[in-house]
């Protein structure tokens, strides 16, 4: 395992970011969103047992697809199949029958070129989730999505979250599985533009407005409901934030103060807006009446795409979750610190501001927190200035 892989020449960075403030990443909304949704819907799905049928017909069921298509470095029209690299390895991939790897992916239909399939959007959110039979622990690793890797097709590196806009879930499971060495056959997918309405089905959220956050003129709440407002079609003035302090916001408002991130402490600032969100939506579910739960459970799997079976879905619900006395989560940031280099570099992609991730020397950390032990791996292509 000694053997170093790399292709390109590697070379100095022009300018380094800020590493501290980028290793915050992780804790975008995005990930604590797409959880969140993902179980607020469970709850309900839990307390309505007896209409279970009425929303797990909600989800969008996509069988993954053995004829998969992607774009490669060419502008052509592939398939995956004949593009993904067959290696010869050594070692097999761990597989174990009471652990379920699943790719939950949080995208925007905001972003370009977007299709209802998920080609063509950008990954805001790449968490893989483990349910563990055995010790029934569910365990959150989450990615950097400006982290670089290989993705088939493509001869140079790029952001991980790019493999999402040239082929979909489908090629975002496959350069995941084939970065980390894990078995992950599973996806979900959860489209956030649809956020305001998921907020407003649960009456809003409560939140505190600080005087700077509600009227700073670049990048403040109001100046961002403008610019949704704007973009939607709607009267610019609408739902204008009047006064600060503790109040409750809409949909819209809601995700306007979410994504403030020029007022305050920059990017922490940003993070405690969004967890303060996060916990309001939690507990205005709780005190939705037993009909309101249902409609929400509804709506948010409306807005769930995924490759597993519906059988498959109400087992994860219904056998194992609701076995649980208290669903017990444990997580993993990557990259992990001191095994990543950030900043802007001259070898490929020269001017993009990039993270890049020594991924030999995590998978071992990645194996002992989804597997419970280490195991003999080959090892993956390196990428370029890498530590």
């Amino acid at each position: 395992m000694e053997k170093k892989i790399s292709r390109i020449q590697q070379s100095k960075p022009i300018v380094r970011a800020p590493g501290k403030n980028k290793r915050k990443l992780a804790l975008r909304i995005v990930i604590a969103a797409l959880v969140i949704c993902l179980f607020i819907g469970l709850g309900a799905l839990i307390w309505a047992n007896s209409v279970k049928d009425r929303v797990l017909d909600k989800v969008n069921y996509v069988p993954l697809d053995p004829n998969a298509t992607i774009i490669d470095d060419q502008g052509s029209v592939v398939s995956l199949a004949e593009v993904v690299k067959v290696e010869t390895t050594e070692y097999p991939l761990p597989e174990f029958n009471h652990i379920h790897n699943i790719l939950l992916i949080g995208i925007d239909s905001r972003s370009r070129g977007y299709s209802e399939t998920g080609s063509g959007s950008l990954a805001d959110t790449i968490v893989i989730m483990t349910i563990n039979e055995n010790d029934s622990t569910i365990k959150l690793t989450s990615i950097a999505r400006d982290s670089y890797v290989y993705v088939p097709g493509h001869e140079q590196p790029m952001k991980i979250n790019a493999a999402m806009s040239y082929g979909g879930p489908e090629l975002l499971l496959s350069v995941i599985s084939s970065t980390l060495r894990l078995d992950i056959d599973e996806y979900a997918y959860v489209n956030f533009y649809h956020m305001e309405k998921i907020i407003n089905s649960i009456g809003g959220v409560y939140v505190h407005v600080s005087e700077s956050e509600r009227t700073n003129v670049e990048g403040g709440l109001n100046e961002l409901i403008y610019d949704a407002n704007l973009r939607l079609g709607d009267d610019p003035y609408a739902y204008m934030v009047t006064t600060s302090g503790s109040q409750k916001l809409n949909g819209r408002q809601a995700v306007a103060y979410a994504r403030i991130r020029k007022v305050g402490n920059g990017d922490f600032g940003r993070t405690n807006r969004q967890m303060e969100i996060i916990q309001s939506m939690a507990d205005q579910f709780m005190g939705q009446s037993a009909s309101s739960k249902l409609t929400t459970a509804e709506s948010v799997a409306s807005h769930v795409t995924t490759n597993i079976t519906k059988d498959q879905i109400e087992w994860y619900f219904f056998s194992f979750l609701d076995n649980l006395e208290k669903p017990s989560f444990e997580y993993l940031q990557l990259p992990i610190e001191g095994c990543s280099n950030q900043g802007i570099y001259s070898d490929v992609r020269a001017g993009e501001w990039s993270i890049r991730p020594n991924w030999n020397a995590m998978i071992p950390t990645v194996q002992e927190f989804i597997l419970g032990e280490q195991f003999e791996f080959d090892p993956v292509e390196e990428i370029p200035n890498a530590p």
